[in-house]
């Protein structure tokens, strides 16, 4: 009957615990990469795909620290049957080890737009 207790008790604790760095700390970095991620996708992709930029000129743009987000930069090319060739452009941005991310897409004539995944 003292081990159930201890082990409820430890439980409590460690509820609160976590409840307090939820409201406190977590809460806030969560919402920090999710406006991160989106922003930077649309830079990314508009900076690549509209500008003609290099990466390493792109990372310049931003003026607070982005070391967190990782950039999945793709490029893929179809050719139909009518010898039409289509492009699909995408930058996927990604933060808290891929938790949170948001994807841009480059439409020719429309620039890059934040997608659904």
């Amino acid at each position: 009957m003292k081990l159930v207790k201890a082990i409820l008790i430890l439980l409590a604790v460690l509820a609160v615990v976590f409840g307090l760095l939820w409201q406190f700390w977590l809460k806030d970095q969560v919402a920090l990469a999710k406006v991160a991620t989106a922003y930077g996708a649309k830079q990314v992709c508009s900076c690549l795909f509209v500008a003609g930029r290099e990466m390493e000129s792109c990372r310049t743009d931003f003026t607070q620290d982005i070391s967190a987000i990782n950039f999945d930069i793709k490029q893929s090319y179809t050719t139909t049957e009518d010898h039409a060739t289509i492009s699909q452009q995408t930058v996927k941005a990604s933060a808290l080890g891929g938790l949170i991310s948001d994807t841009a897409q480059f439409e020719p004539g429309l620039g890059c737009t934040l997608v659904k995944p």
